[in-house]
């Protein structure tokens, strides 16, 4: 098993959450709480009620592009470490994310020890 930093609120912006079931079953066990959010409007909702550690965002939301929703999250959450997620990898997709200075890009299916990893590594960084 790898050990990991704490992590305790991750933040998941997605319409589809039962693709988040394996992270979540593994953030149970690893201490941490997923907060799901269907849509980007419904984040900049709840964001000033929320203390994430870590924000996860699709770039295909209902309501909004993610890369749309990348700015107006980080500039109310500055320092905190942000994903960009597609549903399907693309070339161009990781190049707008990688581009708009998410701290990483992923793409579906997700592996949640990998990406739970990680998340606990930039939150350890930038701490």
């Amino acid at each position: 098993m790898i050990m990991r930093p704490h992590c305790s609120t991750i933040c998941v912006v997605d319409a589809q959450p039962v693709d988040y079931d394996g992270i979540a079953q593994t953030a149970l066990t690893e201490d941490s709480r997923l907060q799901f959010v269907p849509s980007g409007r419904a984040a900049l909702r709840v964001s000033p009620g929320v203390d994430p550690d870590l924000w996860i965002i699709n770039m295909d939301l209902p309501d909004m592009s993610g890369l749309d929703l990348y700015p107006m999250i980080r500039s109310r959450f500055p320092g905190v470490p942000i994903y960009l997620v597609a549903d399907q990898h693309s070339t161009e997709n990781e190049i707008r994310a990688r581009s708009s200075g998410a701290t990483m890009y992923f793409s579906k299916p997700l592996q949640s020890e990998w990406l739970l990893y990680r998340g606990a590594r930039a939150v350890a960084s930038d701490s």
